[in-house]
């Protein structure tokens, strides 16, 4: 009973931490995609694909607690693993080991989690103006 509370905390702590964060769900779109890739010699960019998404998901969260300072280098850094991830899923369409339609689908995931970045990135470097 204990245990199955403890989960159930554990749980709505994710779900409470994805509503206010939607690029989380964005991220576990990707991760889930990207394990579509073609299992046979393609398996290390899978591989590769799949934690550069997890380190993807890491900066994030660890921006969400940062001071506005320190922010900024975490989320710059974010969007080169995205930069990354981008010639991943583009080299796995050359070799074919992603469908056509798994491939439209990740880089409209990616484009997504681009934009998501992008417009924090700017609403943390934008300074505020004051009103006189």
């Amino acid at each position: 009973m204990k245990k199955e509370k403890s989960m159930s905390k554990h749980k709505d702590i994710l779900d409470n931490f994805s509503d206010k964060f939607p690029i989380l769900n964005r991220l576990y779109d990707l991760y889930t995609q990207t394990n579509e890739f073609a299992e046979k010699d393609e398996d290390t960019l899978r591989k590769s694909s799949e934690i550069t998404i997890l380190e993807i998901l890491e900066l994030v969260v660890i921006a969400s607690r940062q001071r506005k300072e320190e922010k900024i280098q975490t989320l710059r850094q974010a969007h080169r693993k995205l930069d990354i991830l981008k010639v991943f899923s583009e080299m796995a369409k050359e070799i074919q080991a992603v469908t056509e339609k798994n491939y439209e689908e990740i880089t409209e995931n990616m484009e997504s989690v681009g934009r998501m970045i992008g417009g924090w990135l700017k609403a943390v470097t934008t300074p505020k103006t004051t009103e006189a």
